[in-house]
């Protein structure tokens, strides 16, 4: 084990397009790191993600946060904005301006 999994203090998890958790959960589970903070738009993903994480901190919209007062992470996790690829979804694919395209 490298030093750095050693520490006595946990890998601090930041989480981008967090959904309810699902990734964040996997993530804590093999590296016994905790997220910090997390940011989902997505009003009910984000109350699911915040009752099983509670007191962690939605940043929100990524296109809007002021990342120098975001707290420092070891570890950068993210799910895909698939809305605009998904089969259920309007079909507006990767372009520039869709949440699939961030």
């Amino acid at each position: 084990m490298s030093d750095r999994l050693s520490s006595a203090r946990p890998l601090r998890i930041g989480s981008l397009f967090s959904g309810y958790g699902g990734l964040d959960l996997a993530v804590e589970f093999a590296t016994g790191g905790e997220t910090v903070w997390f940011s989902e738009i997505n009003d009910p993903a984000a109350r699911v993600f915040a009752h099983h994480w509670p007191g962690v901190p939605n940043l929100g919209d990524i296109s809007t946060i002021d990342w120098a007062t975001v707290p420092p992470i070891d570890v950068l996790i993210g799910g895909f904005p698939c809305q605009d690829v998904s089969t259920v979804g309007k079909g507006a694919g990767l372009m520039p301006g869709t949440r699939s395209g961030l």
